[in-house]
C-alpha cells in the first residue's frame, strides 16, 4: 500500500510558518489594528500560501483548505464582534497569538474540511452546476407561455411589499399631525397616500 503524498501538507504547514514569522515582524506593524488588520493578515496568508504553491504544483488537495485555515479566524473573530459585550479587547492577530489559539485555527479548518468532503462526494459540485444550469433553462422555455401573468404576479408582490413597508409609516404620520399642531394639508396627503397603499395591500 502506497503512502498518500504529505510534500502539499508539509509545504502548507511550512509556508504557513513563514509567513506568520514575517506577519510577526516589520510587516506585521504595517498592518492595522483591530478586525481589518486581522482580515488583511489572513488575505496575506491566503494569497501567500495559493500563489507559493501553484507556483510548485502543489495546490491539488490543499485548494479547499486554504480559505478555511487563513479567513477563518478573522471571520470568527467578526461574527464574535457583533455579539454585544464578548469583544472587549481588541483582537490579536493569529501571527502575535499564542501556539493553542493556532492549534485551534487549524483543527477548526481540518475539521470544517473533512465534513465538506465527506457531505460532497468528489465532482459532485460540477454535476449540479450543470444540472441546475439546464433545468433553469428548461424552466424559463417552460414558462414562456406564462409570462404575462408571471409579470402581472411579480407587479402586485412588489405593490404588496410597497404597501406592507409604507402603511405604518404613514400611520405613525397621521397619528403624528393628530397628536401635534393639526396642519389639513399634510393630515390630507398621509391619509391619501395610506389609503393608495393599502388597495395593493
Amino acid at each position: 500500500m502506497a503512502l498518500p503524498d504529505l510534500r502539499p501538507w508539509a509545504s502548507l504547514l511550512l509556508l504557513d510558518a513563514v509567513l506568520l514569522w514575517l506577519l510577526q515582524g516589520t510587516l506585521g506593524t504595517l498592518l492595522p489594528q483591530g478586525l481589518p488588520g486581522l482580515w488583511l493578515e489572513g488575505t496575506l496568508r491566503l494569497g501567500g500560501q495559493w500563489g507559493l504553491l501553484k507556483l510548485w504544483g502543489l495546490l491539488g488537495l490543499v485548494r479547499t483548505l486554504l480559505p478555511l485555515l487563513c479567513l477563518g479566524t478573522p471571520l470568527f473573530l467578526s461574527l464574535r464582534s457583533f455579539v454585544g459585550g464578548t469583544l472587549s479587547a481588541p483582537p490579536v492577530r493569529v501571527a502575535s497569538a499564542s501556539w493553542s489559539w493556532l492549534l485551534a485555527g487549524y483543527g477548526a479548518a481540518v475539521l470544517s474540511w473533512a465534513v465538506w468532503a465527506v457531505l460532497s462526494p468528489p465532482g459532485a459540485e460540477e454535476r449540479d452546476q450543470e444540472n441546475n444550469r439546464d433545468l433553469m433553462w428548461r424552466l424559463l422555455k417552460l414558462s414562456r407561455p406564462d409570462l404575462p401573468f408571471l409579470l402581472a404576479a411579480f407587479f402586485f408582490l412588489v405593490t404588496a411589499v410597497l404597501g406592507e413597508t409604507l402603511i405604518p409609516h404613514y400611520s405613525g404620520r397621521v397619528i403624528d399631525i393628530l397628536g401635534g399642531d393639526f396642519d389639513p394639508d399634510a393630515f390630507v396627503s398621509a391619509i391619501f397616500f395610506m389609503c393608495l397603499f393599502s388597495v395593493g395591500r
